[in-house]
């Protein structure tokens, strides 16, 4: 063994030295490079546990990433929802706003045509406030009071329409949940909106079919109760000449009248109001005319008229007339004539002409009053406001009728030029 060498051995009986730097308990060589075992572990010693700091910084940073993604995508959902929710909500809005026009126009219409049809059964009942069976016959009542009720029923059903509530659009929400509800009402509001407009439209054409059916029995109504009126004229001759007069006027509006309507029947009424008048003026006039010269004054008055077609003729009778009559042994006459216009006349007889009926000079007479009526057809030939020229007029037309006898007025205001009678010979 060479001392000089570099090994060098333990005194026999000497301790260890690693065991001596384990009994010590310091590692600290292991750590600053001392020889020892790799790692700083001896054989046979369990490894040291692994620091866990850098996985829980992992686990941090991947929840918060985490939790950033679902509030971005929460976002993204949301804002589709929403902007599906607003697109929706505003088709719903403009589906019901175009509902609610239509709606409207619809029970304006409808408005419009029950006001005709309210008319039309308004006026269907002043017929019916008609008693007198010749104007109003049993089967035009009963097919006029069929077509007012039909009315009157289609009427009510549409004011019921018309007065419904109609939904309103609102205000619109702010969030998608609150839009998508609110959508669902405003498609719920068009359907209902459509389907009242729907019925609208429908009652309103009943109410047109009513209010013809009306028009057309009403119609039918007045026109043939307009053209009785020469029949219920003659029936009640004599009547005076102003109910005779109106009803003549009243009947030929109702016969050229085209349509039914509110004026139509207030004119109907105004008709059957006349009609009466004329009756009753029939009854009242021959009462006056009662008494024992009755019948021939009768016979005058006919004779009178058939003398002058056209003209209405009205009577009255007294023991004188211009102060002149059978107690001071005249026959005396006077006519009354519109000066512009009409056909007609009142003449005035001392009952002394129907005393001496039918003597020629009650019949001359007679004839030289109905020349003054009949002038009123033949205004043209004749000047009636100068009573010389009128009294000619009359004169010459009784003659130029054939009646010779003096009581044809040439007694009274002497002979016509002969071309008067030449002209008065025209009128006729």
């Amino acid at each position: 063994m060479n001392v000089a060498d570099d090994e060098s051995m333990p005194a026999p009986g000497a301790p260890d030295p690693l065991d001596v730097a384990r009994e010590g308990g310091h590692e600290l060589a292991v750590g600053f490079g001392s020889a020892g075992p790799v790692g700083g572990v001896s054989p046979g010693q369990a490894p040291a546990p692994a620091d866990p700091a850098p996985r829980r910084r992992r686990r941090v940073v991947l929840a918060r990433s985490l939790s950033i993604a679902g509030v971005l995508l929460l976002a993204g959902v949301g804002a589709v929802l929403q902007l599906t929710a607003n697109l929706g909500y505003d088709q719903a809005h403009t589906q019901l706003a175009t509902a609610l026009t239509k709606q409207g126009d619809e029970a304006s219409n409808n408005e419009r045509v029950r006001a005709v049809d309210d008319e039309s059964a308004r006026a269907a009942d002043v017929l019916l406030g008609v008693t007198d069976p010749a104007l109003v016959t049993d089967a035009h009542r009963a097919g006029l009071t069929t077509a007012r009720d039909r009315a009157q029923k289609a009427s009510a059903a549409a004011m019921s329409l018309t007065s419904a509530r109609v939904p309103e659009p609102g205000t619109k929400p702010s969030w998608f949940w609150e839009l998508y509800a609110r959508t669902a009402r405003l498609e719920a509001d068009s359907r209902e909106v459509s389907t009242l407009t729907s019925a609208l439209g429908h009652s309103s054409e009943e109410l047109g079919s009513a209010t013809s059916a009306i028009g057309e029995t009403g119609l039918a109504v007045v026109k043939a109760a307009g053209g009785l009126a020469a029949q219920i004229e003659s029936d009640n001759t004599p009547s005076p000449n102003e109910g005779v007069l109106t009803l003549r006027e009243l009947s030929a509006q109702l016969v050229a009248t085209t349509s039914f309507d509110e004026q139509v029947a207030q004119g109907f009424r105004d008709y059957a109001t006349t009609v009466q008048q004329v009756r009753d003026g029939h009854v009242a006039t021959l009462a006056a005319e009662a008494g024992p010269l009755q019948g021939a004054r009768q016979q005058i008055e006919d004779f009178a008229r058939s003398l002058v077609p056209g003209v209405l003729l009205d009577f009255q009778w007294a023991d004188r007339v211009n102060d002149l009559g059978g107690d001071n042994g005249y026959l005396s006459g006077e006519t009354r004539t519109p000066i512009e216009s009409g056909q007609y006349a009142t003449i005035l007889l001392s009952n002394s002409v129907a005393e001496e009926w039918p003597g020629d000079s009650s019949r001359a007479l007679v004839a030289h009053e109905a020349g003054h009526a009949i002038a009123t057809k033949c205004r043209s030939m004749v000047d009636n406001t100068d009573s010389a020229s009128a009294e000619a007029w009359a004169t010459a037309w009784a003659i130029g009728m054939g009646f010779t006898d003096p009581g044809n007025g040439t007694q009274a205001y002497g002979s016509p030029p002969d071309a008067v009678v030449q002209q008065a010979m025209a009128c006729r």
